[in-house]
């Protein structure tokens, strides 16, 4: 027993022995951008950190502007892979790897052949971010942001935030590779670009097999988030009532339930309920007594039934249905879902029935409608 516990230690602590490399024999990538080339089918970047000592003994770590882009032309990805490894003094190491940014000229057109590769290479991760770059991916990561001092680690730092409002949506490679293997082949991924020299992060673009074909925009992300997950957080809205009252409310929270009836064309059920929070009026001698709530409440209800059958029928035009309704009919009444012919005209002829049902949960006031005033 002894013999085979030393042999079990001996087998742990040297099993990496052939792998194992100093860090200073290692190029860390931290960020990879997919163009398309001048010359060739892709243009590569990556992003490497440059190691400088930060004052403990024998340790480094990278510094705000040390890091270098290194680019390349090839017609795949590990070809450009492995031209940019020559560029470098030392071995690609994808253990850090944080996102992946992919420009939308490329997206229309070579993302099949882009995640094929990426995903025969056992040293990427299923964890990282991935991100479609309005304009250049490459030029998009070499811009620092004074927050964060590295691109790279901006977005990880980005998408892994809190509570942030529902203007985009993070999504990892196994994600996409998940929602693109659904029923309706169909994912979402955030989109990026460069605003003032700012970096901004919003909207989503919708990817049919494996193809950009549509995007959303901020105020839709929010939506299109409660129709997948059936629950959403952290949404800001705002309303205007009779009068051109403006109400602007925020740390709205709806939770959705779906059902479906089985006829031909499919007629889905979405019964929408939440709250949320009154943060601005516009008109401040505006009393915002029991009534004004209950008629902003209706508007808010109403305006979000709008807004919904709008996203939803912006879906069908183009036939790209990312909230997996086909794939839930697939699983539940398999038999009933070969007769809806749901690639082809199921979905687009879907009839999809909305009901919200919202109540505002706080006005912002200090003097709250329920308050009792002391001594009274």
């Amino acid at each position: 027993m002894r013999k085979l516990l030393l042999l079990l230690c001996f087998i742990i602590l040297f099993g990496c022995a052939p792998d194992s490399k100093e860090l200073d024999q290692r190029s860390t990538i931290l960020g990879l951008a997919i163009d398309k080339g001048e010359e060739k089918l892709f243009s590569i970047s990556i992003q490497l950190p440059i190691l400088t000592e930060s004052g403990g003994e024998g340790s480094s770590s990278p510094q705000g502007g040390n890091f270098e882009t290194f680019t390349t032309e090839a017609d795949s990805v590990w070809e450009g892979l492995s031209k940019l490894e020559a560029m470098t003094p030392s071995v690609l190491f994808f253990g850090h790897l944080k996102a992946i940014l992919i420009s939308e000229s490329v997206a229309k057109t070579h993302l099949k052949k882009i995640f094929d590769s990426l995903e025969r290479e056992a040293a990427i991760g299923n964890q990282i971010f991935l991100l479609i770059v309005e304009d250049q991916a490459g030029e998009f990561m070499k811009k620092e942001s004074p927050l964060v001092s590295l691109p790279s680690l901006y977005l990880d730092r980005f998408f892994q935030a809190d509570q942030k409002l529902s203007r985009t949506s993070d999504v990892k490679l196994f994600e996409y590779r998940r929602d693109s293997n659904m029923i309706s082949e169909t994912a979402s991924l955030p989109i990026a670009k460069l605003s003032n020299e700012q970096i901004l992060i919003e909207g989503m673009a919708i990817i049919k097999d494996d193809k950009l074909v549509s995007k959303l925009d901020p105020r839709e992300v929010g939506f299109s988030e409660l129709l997948k997950k059936n629950k959403l957080d952290f949404m800001n809205y705002d309303v205007v009532l009779e009068n051109d009252v403006k109400v602007t409310y925020s740390r709205i929270r709806l939770k959705q339930v779906v059902d479906y009836k089985q006829t031909n064309p499919v007629q889905i059920s979405l019964e929408i309920s939440g709250t949320g929070e009154i943060v601005e009026v516009n008109d401040v001698d505006q009393r915002v007594d029991a009534s004004f709530v209950k008629e902003a409440d209706e508007a808010v209800g109403k305006k979000m039934e709008e807004n919904l059958q709008d996203i939803i029928v912006k879906m069908q035009e183009i036939n790209a249905e990312p909230w997996l309704f086909g794939h839930r009919i697939w699983a539940l009444s398999p038999k009933y879902y070969e007769t809806l012919d749901w690639e082809s005209g199921g979905w687009s002829n879907a009839k999809v029935d909305i009901s919200v049902d919202f109540r505002t949960s706080n006005t912002g006031e200090k003097g709250a409608m329920n308050k009792t005033k002391i001594g009274r």
